[in-house]
């Protein structure tokens, strides 16, 4: 996980004749930094030496923006507005230190606000493994560490960061009791801020407010996607229920005109069961149908009419034998009995059949 971080030590310096503040000062160092997210919790999180002083870590200072105070991110497009001074060189190992070389273009921030500490200000990526290092608990450890900017500010995080300014060139010493206690405040883009408590509350207010509404919200949408489902099934239900009713309708139309064919008769108020059975008994005498299911009674019915059509398909088959051939040489065509029994199904369902005027 790559977020951002700010570390603070104070600055020692000259200023030169065209009133700039030139310095080597620590930007930071190794060890176990504290830290808090953006609801108020406590994390600590290890920088290693072998992080710290990663060559292409070092590199990343050379040419960073010095600002007064954290700004965020700064880049191209927000530098103007923020930027008071450069780092000139890349970092460089100083003990359990890192050093650099910095100018401060705009010295006000040290000659009238007296602050006299410096922040890094950083990118890196998070490895949540926690430990223990030189007897210090932490929580995280930091790598591929990017350096962002270098902040002037009142208190330093890594308490060795300072400019390196003597008695003459500071401003009044600030007691450190009247300053605020800042807190960390970390965005949902991973930038972190220093910001006063009241500030850090009202984010985190925000913040659970923001994340209450969005809870509503889903729920919200829950119930929506919920009720389309279910009018979404009512719908196909009555869809189900439509076509089933026009099926059963035609395989009534059917089954009344296969009565007919047979010759049995059709009461207003007989189930189709007992049309079935009337049929079947027709075709099979002796049929017995007390106790059976329905199961038993269709499949007889499908048995009778095969019978049935391969009686009469057999008998037209006859037919055609003994058909005379006309002079032109073309038999006469026989329907077979099947094919008319479908045909006069297909009237009975009003649809038009091959050979209908």
């Amino acid at each position: 996980m790559s977020v951002n971080r700010y570390d603070r030590v104070p600055i020692g310096a000259k200023f030169t004749e065209d009133g700039y503040l030139e310095d080597s000062p620590v930007l930071t160092r190794t060890g176990v930094f504290v830290y808090r997210d953006g609801n108020g919790k406590e994390r600590r999180e290890l920088r290693l030496p072998e992080d710290v002083f990663k060559a292409d870590s070092l590199a990343t200072y050379r040419n960073k923006p010095i600002t007064k105070g954290h700004p965020g991110k700064v880049n191209a497009g927000n530098l103007k507005a923020h930027q008071i001074g450069t780092v000139t060189s890349e970092g460089r190992q100083d003990g359990g230190n890192v050093v650099s070389d910095i100018v401060i273009h705009d010295p006000r921030v040290v000659k009238q606000d007296g602050w006299k500490e410096l922040s890094v200000g950083y990118a890196v990526d998070l490895i949540e493994e926690p430990g223990e290092y030189n007897g210090e608990r932490y929580d995280a450890r930091q790598t591929n560490i990017r350096v962002n900017h270098i902040a002037v500010v009142p208190i330093g995080r890594a308490g060795n960061a300072r400019l390196n300014l003597d008695a003459a060139d500071a401003a009044t010493p600030i007691d450190d009791e009247d300053l605020p206690v800042m807190e960390k405040v970390r965005l949902d883009s991973g930038l972190e801020y220093d910001a006063a408590p009241e500030v850090a509350n009202a984010y985190r207010k925000t913040r659970q407010d923001l994340d209450d509404a969005n809870t509503k919200l889903s729920a919200e949408k829950a119930r929506a996607d919920a009720a389309e489902a279910a009018k979404k099934e009512a719908e196909d239900k009555a869809e189900k229920i439509k076509q089933d009713a026009v099926d059963q309708a035609r395989a009534r139309l059917e089954l009344e005109a296969v009565c007919k064919e047979q010759g049995v008769e059709i009461k207003q108020d007989a189930t189709d069961r007992q049309l079935k059975e009337a049929v079947t008994l027709k075709l099979i005498p002796g049929m017995k149908f007390d106790g059976q299911d329905d199961a038993y009674v269709n499949a007889s019915y499908d048995i009778a009419m095969k019978n049935a059509d391969k009686r009469r398909d057999d008998a037209a088959n006859q037919r055609k034998k003994a058909t005379p051939i006309r002079q032109d040489g073309a038999a006469t065509k026989t329907a077979g009995a099947s094919s008319a029994r479908q045909k006069m199904a297909a009237r009975m369902r009003g649809e038009k059949v091959e050979g209908d005027q």
